[in-house]
């Protein structure tokens, strides 16, 4: 029997090797059917036993040799590859390191240059080497993904293609000029934009040490021990020393996978507005890095990811606004606001920006939290279920919205009276079944479905409560539409935006038919550009 591989590595390292083998041993393949594709053996040993993280090129050879090969399989794994590189910088930070990990935009560059070299032929890096004045292992590089050329580099590489494909040239010199100012442009100013942010984290405390520990909360989410409500800091630095904001200059703290531990409110953005317990906050990237001003359209990557994942978990995330005097510049901790939407605008620059809003905790929720962070609770406070999920009643009833979360308060607060006439018109019209898998929900009390806005109602979306706003949908669908993960088409064709493949057609009624321009401005909000549908 052959020996069995040990795992020599730790964490995300562990984690993405285990994954590994279980794909493997699935497929009953071999590391020698991986290394025919091209890959290093001794790289496919080091993923495997947890050692290292293997190349973009090398996990692509283990995905054709040991999964089906698609296109769909291949972009789950470089996302696992993705979380773990970036677990690997948050634990080295917290260990004094400062590590910065690889941006989304490095990603699709290497992907974008990738499917260029299979449009001309796939030439070995050897031969276009020849023709060019760089080296065969500086290509293997950048085809790899473990670097990205400097403008003058790139030149250099189309430089070697159009003299092996000399009939392209015309087509080589447009797709340069493409790489220069789009794909490379994002690649690079998202690299600084990471480098800059690890060295906050580098010096954000003496001797590059960030906090260990902030608390009861392992992951930063949370109120923290000692910190009272309102009390100020005199710098970035004082804020980072306490826990509160450990950035010294980004406006969002936190991770794609856990959610934001807190934001900065400091009028970095003319869209921004504070309402004082309701915060419209614009997200994090875009800049130059060199003029500072707006130069491309923001991501849901990084900071503004961490803002989504909150917006899905209701976890908390702390407030910290910027508050300037007559006499001096300070910032104050305003405690715990939750993330009730997220979606995306063109602004004022004419740039796509990513915008969310955050409500204050009721002050017993704020109590609550810091009691649970002193009796050493380790999960963070749950939300109560807010305004922002619709119209969720069943058949045999005529209210409208949800029970409220297990924190209760008193507390008042103003709210958008939503017309139940208009909900029960939508669903009677399709006999409470999901305008898009077609599912209809029986429940002791009778069918079962929930009625979703297009465009939601209340500030600063001031979406109309008629007919041609709702839809009809069942739990599931009702939350990706909200969230943005399913787009409809003006063709009313449905999309998810997990993999892109049509999930099916929007159904209308006599009685009901969906207002096209509502469903454009939900593209539009969730980042799908004007005017374009997804297919």
């Amino acid at each position: 029997m052959a020996r069995r591989l040990p795992l020599s590595g730790t964490g995300p390292l562990v984690s993405f090797a285990r994954e590994l083998r279980e794909l493997k041993e699935r497929s009953r393949g071999t590391v020698e059917t991986v290394v025919a594709r091209g890959a290093s053996r001794t790289a496919v040993y080091a993923a495997l036993n947890g050692s290292r993280l293997p190349s973009a090129k090398n996990l692509d050879a283990m995905v054709e040799a040991w999964g089906s090969g698609s296109e769909l399989e291949r972009r789950q794994w470089h996302d696992r590859r993705r979380t773990a590189e970036e677990g690997l910088a948050e634990a080295a930070r917290r260990q004094g390191a400062a590590t910065a990990g690889r941006t989304p935009e490095e990603e699709d560059f290497t992907r974008a240059l990738r499917g260029l070299w299979s449009k001309v032929g796939d030439p070995s890096t050897e031969r276009v080497a020849r023709h060019c004045g760089l080296s065969a292992r500086t290509l293997d590089s950048y085809l790899d993904g473990r670097t990205i050329p400097t403008e003058s580099r790139l030149r250099e590489l189309f430089d070697g293609l159009s003299a092996l494909r000399a009939d392209d040239s015309a087509w080589l010199a447009a797709t340069r000029d493409t790489f220069l100012g789009e794909v490379l442009f994002r690649a690079q100013t998202a690299r600084q934009e990471e480098r800059a942010r690890v060295r906050e984290l580098a010096t954000a405390l003496p001797e590059g040490r960030a906090p260990v520990e902030f608390g009861p909360f392992p992951d930063g989410i949370g109120p923290v021990p000692g910190v009272r409500l309102g009390q100020e800091f005199d710098n970035r630095r004082t804020l980072s020393l306490a826990g509160v904001h450990r950035p010294l200059q980004a406006g969002i703290c936190g991770l794609r996978e856990l959610g934001a531990e807190s934001i900065v409110v400091s009028g970095g953005y003319e869209e921004d507005e504070d309402l004082g317990d309701v915060i419209l906050y614009t997200g994090e990237g875009g800049r130059s890095p060199q003029t500072g001003q707006p130069a491309r359209n923001q991501q849901l990557t990084r900071g503004n990811a961490a803002l989504a994942t909150s917006a899905a978990t209701g976890a908390p995330v702390r407030v910290v606004r910027g508050v300037t005097t007559a006499t001096r510049s300070l910032y104050r901790y305003d405690g715990l606001f939750r993330v009730e939407d997220l979606w995306s605008e063109t602004s004022s620059g004419g740039f796509l920006v990513w915008r969310f809003r955050l409500v204050a905790f009721p002050p017993a929720e704020q109590a609550a939290a810091v009691a649970r962070v002193s009796d050493r609770v380790t999960a963070p406070v749950a939300a109560s279920v807010t305004d922002r999920v619709t119209d969720r009643v069943t058949a045999s009833t005529d209210e409208d919205g949800r029970e409220a979360g297990p924190v209760r308060s008193a507390t008042s607060v103003e709210r958008v009276v939503r017309n139940t006439a208009i909900a029960t018109h939508v669903k009677r019209a399709h006999d409470y079944t999901c305008q898009v898998c077609d599912v209809r929900i029986m429940v002791p009390g009778g069918a079962y479905a929930e009625a979703a806005h297009i465009t939601p109602l209340g500030r600063p979306h001031h979406g109309s409560d008629t007919v041609d706003n709702v839809l009809c949908l069942c739990p599931n669908h009702h939350v990706m539409f909200d969230f943005g993960m399913l787009i409809v088409n003006d063709d009313l064709t449905v999309v998810s935006r997990d993999d892109s493949s049509v999930v099916g057609r929007l159904r209308e009624t006599a009685d009901h038919v969906v207002d096209r321009k509502r469903l454009a401005e939900h593209r539009l909000r969730h980042g799908v550009p004007r005017n374009e549908g997804m297919r």
